[in-house]
């Protein structure tokens, strides 16, 4: 199969959208399929991204939607090129797969009204979403059925290994410190935590991660006294496993998380979650038994406290995610990927009688599918 990934943004820019679409190409195109990334991220105008085959130059979006079996947009909160790309590849007759990797929950009604005047809800266009939680505003905005196509990760290279010893508990973040990403929350909500812990029990912080409000970030750590908070910078996926070895607590203060890879890489690696409640962590984390989900930050350090209080708690959480693999492989998401192609497909030969379009009968089990209602 020859396919199009269309993005407004892609390596060298590092971001959950990136890194997916990077994945995402990697492993189909060890399934054998025919794979190409369009984005409007400067570069050279045509490379090869480790292996992946990469066009930056957008007035080759013709040729290449002509060229392709399936064109798969990626969309966040803002990705007008992206969204054009695939109301052009519909209007051509390509089956279009369309994913939204954030959160609408307060875009929703513009994007509705953005959509009815461009054809969102009319044209052959297969809308998915990463997680049930980031499905329903996308429902709402095109009025078309939704599918969950969620993030995976490589099981394998993040299952828990020999464990490193420390007094105390041991917590990480990963996350881009960014404004949406909330890091001086987090570190605010560290430093409540602190307070609530007894000072005989140690904690360490280590965050991990880049971006425009890291230097505000560390000026907040020193601000605070909290000498125990480290900052690393950005690092990569094998040395990120390696912080895991000798941590407890995965901590991710995102209220717009629409599914949370990090976590998930966290989670599978043994540790305990810490995260927002009605976020895409919840795909992968069940309140008590994966880790712990709260409905804000005073909540959210008041349940780490009780993580650094309650050993017997944390000793369980941890045991369980250390034998329990969540169900998020790359080899699960190749398949919902291939199904959705499908789906697409079946959009463009079945046109309905009102003029728009409706899901093929028959072959695909669609409610298979994780569709949203």
């Amino acid at each position: 199969m020859r396919i199009l990934h269309v993005s407004d943004t892609y390596a060298p820019t590092v971001g959950g959208i990136e890194v997916f679409v990077h994945d995402l190409a990697h492993h189909q195109i060890a399934q054998g399929h025919h794979v190409t990334v369009l984005t409007r991220t400067p570069s050279a105008p045509s490379e090869q991204h480790d292996g992946v085959a990469v066009v930056r130059d957008r007035r080759r979006v013709g040729s290449l939607v002509d060229d392709a079996d399936a064109v798969h947009v990626h969309v966040s909160a803002l990705s007008p090129w992206a969204v054009r790309a695939a109301v052009d590849a519909a209007r051509h007759g390509t089956p279009v797969v369309a994913t939204v990797h954030s959160m609408w929950t307060d875009m929703w009604p513009i994007a509705r009204v953005v959509g009815s005047t461009r054809g969102w809800d009319t044209l052959p266009i297969q809308w998915a979403a990463v997680s049930s939680a980031a499905a329903e505003p996308v429902r709402r905005a095109v009025r078309r059925p939704v599918m969950v196509l969620p993030n995976a990760v490589q099981s394998a290279d993040w299952l828990p290994g020999e464990r490193r010893r420390r007094d105390g508990v041991t917590i990480v973040a990963v996350l881009r410190m960014a404004r949406r990403k909330r890091p001086l929350h987090l570190v605010s909500l560290l430093a409540r935590a602190r307070r609530l812990v007894p000072p005989d029990v140690p904690m360490r912080a280590v965050l991990v991660g880049d971006g425009p409000l890291r230097v505000a970030v560390d000026r907040a750590i020193r601000r605070s006294g909290l000498d125990w908070v480290e900052t690393v910078g950005a690092l990569t996926r094998a040395e990120i496993a390696q912080v895991y070895r000798s941590a407890d607590v995965f901590v991710a203060p995102a209220t717009m998380e629409s599914f949370g890879i990090a976590a998930l890489e966290a989670r599978t690696a043994g540790l305990a979650v810490l995260a927002r409640s009605g976020t895409g962590v919840e795909e992968f984390v069940r309140h008590g038994v994966d880790g712990l989900l709260v409905d804000g930050d005073a909540a959210m350090a008041d349940a780490l406290a009780q993580l650094c209080t309650e050993p017997a708690t944390l000793d369980r959480i941890r045991a369980h995610n250390a034998h329990h693999v969540p169900k998020f492989d790359w080899a699960d998401a190749l398949w919902r990927n291939e199904m959705a192609y499908s789906a697409a497909a079946a959009l463009v030969v079945r046109p309905s009688r009102a003029g728009g379009v409706r899901l093929a009968q028959g072959g695909l089990s669609l409610h298979d599918l994780a569709f949203e209602p």
